[in-house]
């Protein structure tokens, strides 16, 4: 019984040895995976680059330019002339000037209003008349009165008059001439103005009021286009040169209103439309579709050209006066050093951008690395434990196999 207990024994031992044998082979491996995964970081960590922060001088170039009275002009190119006798250069160069211009826009949510308005007109000197005899004047065969304040009719409509055109106030009441048209509606004019028309030095300016026009966009008053005001008839001008193919250059209903200082124009139509979008008609002026408006104003312009030039070119190479060939002038030229601010701003982003994915991989590196290496320490703990668990097992098996040893040796003696 104690051979074959000793036998079990020690077929129990080789058993277990040999499971941590396999145990070992299972850890090495492992160990080597992670060895290989921490060459693939490091193979990673290799091939970052490292962002390169951008220099000013890459961004700075030397800029020539001179003085044309009041004006800078600023070259941006030199291109060399071969082959001509007075001129060594094709120049292009520029400066900014404030060109007036026609500009047209949206405007969001305009509250346009329509209701009853002050209009001014303008009559043809050819339509008004003056008998000397009854010293009346006549406008399209239609005699004139002065105007009556107590006629209410009157009154109130010269109220609205001068309501919306303020300065038709100025005008001593006992100068100021009504007469009913032939639509019905009372039409008012002031002495001077008749005075001038019927001397055909001028056409007559005359103030009425419509039904149903429009009346206001957001809290500024609208009024029609004055062809008599210098300034907004300027600004007209300019829109229709600027935009010969829409409905206002042909428009003959067009309305004006000033906001922050800025004179705008439209036509009916499109305030009619603007007026009619609102999607709740319990709130006429609340989101309303956007209008589209005109007005004019001086815009810095950047103007370019392109001429044959001669250019003095010192000993080091660096121009010091120009000459074009449509002048005898020559301009000395002054040299500046130009950074693109704006340029370089955006590479400096660029850069702090990449420095910072650059950092987050380094990041990421270091973490998958630490971690690998932490793996790593618990596979080899467990490999040292499985060494001493080896070691164990081979010295208990040394001394199991010495006891089979003896037991086989006394039990065959006993036969010899």
């Amino acid at each position: 019984m104690g051979m074959a207990a000793s036998q079990a024994r020690y077929l129990g031992l080789t058993a277990r040895k040999t499971n941590v044998e396999y145990e070992g082979q299972q850890v090495n491996q492992a160990r080597t995976a992670l060895a290989n995964q921490a060459a693939n970081t490091f193979n990673e960590l290799l091939k970052l680059e490292v962002p390169t922060a951008p220099s000013t001088q890459d961004f700075t170039t030397l800029q020539y330019s001179y003085q044309d009275g009041t004006v800078k002009e600023t070259i941006t190119e030199m291109t060399s002339l071969q082959g001509d006798p007075d001129y060594n250069y094709t120049i292009s160069h520029f400066h900014y000037s404030d060109i007036y211009t026609g500009i047209k826009s949206l405007k969001t949510n305009p509250q346009v209003t329509f209701g009853d308005k002050a209009a001014k007109e303008i009559i043809p000197s050819s339509n008004v008349t003056y008998d000397e005899e009854t010293q009346t004047y006549y406008v399209s065969g239609t005699a004139l009165t002065k105007y009556d304040p107590n006629v209410e009719a009157q009154k109130n409509t010269y109220s609205q008059i001068v309501k919306d055109y303020p300065d038709f106030a100025k005008t001593d009441v006992s100068d100021v001439y009504t007469y009913t048209g032939s639509d019905g509606n009372l039409y008012f004019a002031k002495k001077s103005d008749l005075n001038a028309a019927k001397d055909g030095t001028a056409d007559l300016p005359q103030y009425t009021i419509r039904e149903d026009v429009p009346a206001y966009v957001g809290n500024s008053p609208v009024l029609p286009y004055d062809p008599t005001d210098a300034t907004m008839k300027g600004a007209l001008d300019q829109i229709c040169k600027d935009f010969p193919s829409d409905p206002i250059a042909s428009s003959n209903s067009i309305y004006a209103w000033t906001s922050q200082g800025e004179t705008y124009f439209a036509t009916k139509d499109d305030l009619r439309k603007s007026a009619d979008s609102a999607k709740d008609k319990s709130k006429p002026t609340e989101n309303q579709e956007k209008l589209l408006q005109y007005n004019a104003k001086n815009v810095s312009t950047k103007v370019e050209q392109k001429q044959k030039a001669f250019v003095d070119i010192d000993s080091s190479g660096r121009p010091q006066s120009i000459r074009f060939e449509d002048s005898s002038l020559t301009y000395a030229l002054s040299t500046e050093t130009i950074t693109d601010e704006k340029a370089y701003n955006d590479a400096m982003n660029q850069y702090n951008y990449k420095m910072q994915v650059y950092e987050k991989k380094i990041k990421d590196i270091n973490a998958k690395t630490e971690k690998i290496q932490e793996q790593d320490r618990t596979l080899e703990l467990r490999l040292r434990q499985l060494d001493t668990e080896q070691e164990a097992l081979q010295t208990e098996m040394e001394a199991v196999k010495k006891v089979i040893d003896k037991n086989i040796e006394s039990t065959f003696k006993t036969f010899e």
